[in-house]
């Protein structure tokens, strides 16, 4: 008994093999019976679907973007260069009915449809290629990235493909294929040998243009910036000289205003000057030990107020202080007389 459990478990599992089948997110089946298909037949939902064993087949295409790279061709360009051009194209499966019906020819699963399909591709992309007769060298190969004409020769193949009379025997565009070209470009150019030094030569000159040009531009604006620099010193040396000869000039007045008031009254000017003097130096609270025949100490003398008068400004008499039996004024190197003491510190000894 059990043994016949097992044999019903196998036929049930083979059965239900050959009655259903699968369709994932990224496919789309198509259910032919006897060989014949049509719009009913197209399945793109995902899923488990039955099928009648014996008389219908599915076949389930990637709708997936694929590539197809064509082998290397010998193009020419306007100018009557010569290139060896590799170009490639990304297809998919747009309708898979139409696929279907145009590849089941070459055989029974997707695996042989997508290789007579390539096959058709590639013929149309090698006609396409024709569209490189119409560029010169230097549209294709621009020292500017910006100035290079290629992705207008891959457009236009693309229009190519896409149009009736693509290039095959045919003359079907590839959507009469089912068949959806999403990109066209080329992915090398090659130059023949015999080519290779004049075209080296050639894009040397157009670096050396670039790099002249550059140069130049640098050089211009250098120039500017340099001649900007020097207006800018210019400018800045007038304005400083300008101010230097205001404040000279009013320096000057001042100077003379300040000679003229000091002139008026000598003794006066002379007597604030010690004055201040004497706030400068003990406001430092320092100890100077100086003769008062310095100048400028000649009012700390024992002497000094015999020299005051009301009304008059106090003037040391310089001759009588000098006759102390010296013939010549005092130095700062003659012997000490007095010490000076300043606020906040003691009178020092002789």
């Amino acid at each position: 008994m059990q043994r016949f459990i097992i044999i019903g478990i196998v036929v049930l599992v083979f059965l239900s093999f050959m009655v259903t089948y699968t369709v994932r997110f990224n496919e789309a089946a198509v259910v032919s019976m006897i060989g014949r298909a049509d719009e009913s037949s197209v399945r793109r939902d995902a899923g488990l679907g039955f099928k009648l064993p014996f008389i219908q087949r599915v076949t389930t295409y990637d709708t997936r973007a694929r590539l197809v790279e064509s082998a290397p061709e010998t193009q020419s360009t306007l100018d009557s260069k010569q290139l060896v051009v590799t170009s490639y194209v990304a297809w998919s499966v747009e309708d898979p009915l139409k696929f279907y019906k145009s590849f089941s020819g070459a055989g029974d699963s997707a695996r042989d449809h997508y290789r007579e399909a390539e096959n058709s591709i590639k013929s149309k992309l090698r006609s396409s290629l024709g569209e490189v007769s119409a560029f010169r060298l230097t549209d294709l190969l621009a020292a500017d990235e910006r100035g290079s004409r290629l992705p207008e020769l891959e457009a236009r193949m693309l229009a190519m493909l896409q149009r009736p009379g693509g290039g095959d025997q045919a003359g079907a565009a590839l959507a009469d294929y089912g068949i959806k070209a999403h990109a066209v470009g080329l992915s090398s150019i090659v130059f023949p040998q015999e080519n290779t030094k004049n075209v080296v030569a050639r894009m040397n000159e157009n670096r050396k243009k670039v790099a002249q040009e550059i140069t130049n531009q640098g050089t211009s604006q250098a120039n500017a910036i340099r001649s900007r620099a020097e207006n800018d010193a210019k400018r800045i040396l007038a304005f400083a000289d300008r101010m230097a000869n205001e404040l000279r000039s009013r320096g000057q007045a001042e100077v003379a205003s300040y000679i003229q008031q000091m002139s008026a009254n000598p003794e006066l000017a002379v007597f604030l000057k010690n004055m201040k003097m004497y706030r400068e130096v003990y406001g430092r609270q320092t100890t100077l030990v100086l003769p008062t025949s310095m100048p400028g100490f000649e009012l700390l003398g024992p002497d000094a107020p015999s020299t005051f008068r009301q009304g008059t400004v106090p003037i040391p008499d310089f001759e009588r202080l000098f006759q102390n039996g010296t013939s010549h004024r005092p130095t700062p190197r003659d012997p000490v007389e007095r010490a000076v003491p300043v606020a906040g510190t003691q009178e020092p000894t002789r």
